[in-house]
């Protein structure tokens, strides 16, 4: 975080009273100021934001093939299904066991 001294720029906003009070409550709970909790959060939002814009960034082409997959029917995977049935089968080996142990 940035010291006193590097912090230039200011922010000024107008809030309702029942905004203003769950804002209070709410870094009184994380023990922290009003102004330090609203910057961690508002900082936090727009990493989240500006990491989706960058990553997320599909071509108009690019979002009709995404359309398409969510709309087609959904299709099997016949190794995805064979991996999951063995690691179930696995499961109920190592559970039987768990019980005859006991």
């Amino acid at each position: 975080m940035p010291t006193a001294s590097a912090r230039s720029d200011r922010l000024n906003m107008r809030v309702s009273p029942e905004a203003l009070s769950t804002i209070r409550e709410a870094a009184a709970a994380q023990q922290q100021d009003v102004s330090s909790f609203v910057l961690g959060a508002a900082m936090e939002h727009a990493r989240e934001v500006l990491l989706r814009d960058r990553i997320l960034q599909l071509t108009p082409r690019e979002l009709d093939q995404v359309d398409a997959a969510l709309d087609a029917e959904p299709q099997a995977v016949p190794e995805l299904a064979a991996l999951i049935a063995a690691v179930g089968r696995d499961a109920t080996r190592r559970g039987a066991k768990d019980l005859a142990a006991h």
